[in-house]
C-alpha cells in the first residue's frame, strides 16, 4: 500500500521541478538520481526538552549534580545529564 503513494509522491516531486533544472542541480551536487519523498531527510524543527521531576527531597545522582536555591524551593541540576534534574514541590501554604 506504501509504494502507491510513494509513487505518486515522486511523480509529484518530478512534476514540481523543471527537467532541466533538476537535472543540473542534482548532478553538480553528486546525486545519482533525484531524491524522493522517502528518502530525504527531515529534522524536527522542536527540540524536546525534559522538564523538572518533582521529588519531596531532591538528591544528587551523579557527581555532576549540584544544588541550586531557587524562590525558596531546593533544586538539583546536572551539567551533564539533563534527566537528573529535580525539584522540591509548591508549598500551597505559603502560596496563599
Amino acid at each position: 500500500m506504501a509504494a502507491p503513494i510513494a509513487a505518486s509522491c515522486t511523480g509529484l516531486l518530478r512534476a514540481a521541478l523543471p527537467r532541466a533544472l533538476s537535472a543540473r542541480f542534482f548532478g553538480a551536487l553528486g546525486f545519482s538520481r533525484q531524491p524522493t519523498l522517502l528518502t530525504t531527510n527531515v529534522t524536527p524543527l522542536v527540540q524536546q526538552v525534559a522538564g523538572f521531576k518533582v521529588r519531596q527531597l531532591p538528591k544528587r545522582r551523579c557527581h555532576y549534580c549540584y544544588f541550586v536555591r531557587v524562590n525558596g524551593r531546593l533544586h538539583v541540576e546536572c551539567s551533564k545529564h539533563g534527566r537528573h534534574k529535580q525539584r522540591e514541590p509548591f508549598n500551597a501554604k505559603l502560596l496563599w
